[in-house]
């Protein structure tokens, strides 16, 4: 296939500006974000998955739709939203709660309350805590965190039979409505979704289930798009649970031991970064309602670590023609982060949305390969790779639901990131020239990949060489700086007064100051 005939990737996606749009997304106008499953969908729908793990999954569905009949004819006449939702029966007034609970006999009552327990223990206060309480077991209590962990793979039993079960309910509260022609494959579903993930038909038809998850428990639909930031029962939800226990991380920050064989000590300085960082995150209370925020600046700060640590294991790279280039990373970590900490829900939101969408980019061309791959081996590496990276962003979106940002993730520059963030000399005197080297920019080049001709009738042209490059721990010193830099800033924001232990070691190294004084005209930046 030549390149003239060759289709686009992402050839069904409509392009908005520098965006690539999903067709979904672009049917309802823009007014539906990019969602989580994990965060904003499951305390939406774990109702439904209590209700299965008490009770299996046909008595869940019986239960389940008396609830939805009964929250409706609790409305008296009022119009009625989709009880699938576990906020809306927050919603209801206090009459139709107290209608709800007049109406449903004991037996009913009794076995919600009891599927409910488990969460009633946790939050006491969740939706449909008006039904009344019940005395929880401790089996009961130890199997919500084993639940809950269950419902954050969409793949799993549980949160597909919650979603076929929502989507009954859709159904059965008039609130769905499927064309004939759809009716049949859509009963065959239902028939065989029981036995999921058992059988190929139950793992198909699970697929119709998932797709339809905005629908059920966004409260999503073409005619009033709408997209809820955190309602306030998932805002709830979270911040009540984040208490369950500490978080459980493997330690990767944990210090070297000391090396014999290192004759400069750069373990002490990578020890000593490790504990300027974990000052910095123990600082840091948990809050799963700004966990984006979370994730990212911790990210990059431990990013900004990571490449100050590289440069200090690696003494060869102490040269013009590679140290530059980390310290332009570690330049472009910097405004990245302080632009984001300006604004840091929505600037954390772009940034990992941006993320996703060029992964989703990186899959659609290499599918595109797989296509034509004729070497074996090329194709068996491009699947591990679509496997791999397919699953980290299932983890974190409906591909469905992401755009493809074709410009910058933040809609700016980096020159108007930096100017924005209050950092426009750092751009000036530590970006832009390190971004010549980044670039192999002919100021940089001419300079240590060429030599001039010595014969005086050849024009004083210059010819190809490699400069040599001699050991210099200033360069080490300006990583270290700028990291210094950057844990400065995110104290100062956070409201922080904590020392910088790798910085001062490494300035330690500099009797006189002279050897940074030479390099610091490189980069012009005193701060």
């Amino acid at each position: 296939m030549t390149n003239e005939t060759r289709k686009p990737v992402l050839e069904d996606h409509i392009a908005v500006k520098r965006k690539l749009v999903p067709p979904f997304l672009h049917k309802v106008g823009g007014k539906l974000s990019q969602y989580s499953w994990t965060r904003q969908l499951v305390p939406e729908a774990l109702w439904l998955g209590l209700l299965i793990d008490h009770l299996g999954y046909e008595a869940a569905r019986g239960y389940a739709r008396a609830l939805g009949r009964t929250a409706c004819a609790a409305m008296n006449g009022a119009e009625c939203p989709m009880f699938v939702k576990f906020s809306t029966f927050a919603d209801l007034s206090d009459v139709a709660k107290e209608a709800m609970t007049f109406t449903l006999d004991l037996g009913s009552l009794t076995n919600v309350r009891q599927s409910l327990a488990p969460l009633a223990a946790v939050m006491p206060s969740h939706p449909l805590a008006f039904l009344g309480k019940v005395d929880v077991e401790p089996d009961q209590k130890a199997r919500f965190p084993e639940l809950l962990r269950e419902f954050y793979d969409r793949n799993s039993r549980m949160a597909v039979l919650s979603a076929a079960l929502g989507y009954e309910l859709g159904l059965d509260q008039g609130k769905i409505h499927v064309a004939g022609h759809l009716i049949d494959d859509l009963i065959e579903r239902f028939k065989v979704i029981g036995g999921y993930p058992g059988t190929e038909e139950s793992r198909h038809a699970a697929g119709a289930f998932r797709a339809a998850f905005p629908t059920l428990f966004m409260g999503v639909n073409l005619d009033n798009a709408r997209f809820e930031d955190d309602a306030p029962w998932v805002a709830s939800f979270w911040e009540h649970i984040s208490g369950f226990g500490p978080c459980l991380f493997p330690d990767t920050l944990k210090d070297e031991t000391p090396d014999s064989d290192d004759p400069l000590e750069q373990f002490v300085y990578r020890n000593a970064v490790r504990a300027d960082l974990r000052a910095r995150l123990a600082n840091w209370p948990l809050d799963l309602n700004e966990i984006e925020v979370f994730e990212v600046v911790t990210a990059l700060l431990c990013r900004q670590a990571t490449l100050a640590m590289e440069m200090a294991s690696s003494p060869g790279i102490w040269t013009p023609h590679t140290a530059p280039i980390l310290l332009r990373a570690i330049a472009d970590v910097f405004i990245n982060l302080a632009w984001i900490l300006k604004d840091p829900r929505p600037r954390a939101r772009l940034y990992v949305e941006d993320g996703l969408g060029a992964i989703k980019l990186q899959i659609a061309h290499q599918k595109r390969a797989l296509e034509t791959a004729a070497d074996p081996d090329d194709a068996d590496e491009l699947r591990q790779m679509i496997e791999l990276w397919s699953g980290w962003l299932a983890g974190q979106r409906m591909e469905a639901f992401v755009e493809v940002n074709l410009g910058s993730w933040s809609g700016l520059n980096i020159r108007k990131m930096a100017e924005e963030a209050g950092f426009i000399d750092f751009y000036n005197y530590v970006y832009q020239p390190f971004s010549g080297v980044v670039h192999s920019n002919w100021a940089h080049v001419s300079m240590f990949n060429t030599i001039h001709c010595e014969n005086p009738a050849h024009r004083w042209h210059r010819g190809a060489a490699i400069a040599p490059g001699s050991f210099d721990l200033s360069w080490l010193y300006l990583a270290s700086k700028y990291l210094s830099k950057t844990f400065d800033h995110f104290d100062q924001v956070r409201g922080l007064n904590l020392t910088h232990s790798a910085f001062d070691f490494v300035a330690a190294q500099f009797e006189t100051g002279e050897e940074a004084d030479e390099i610091e005209g490189w980069d012009g930046d005193s701060s």
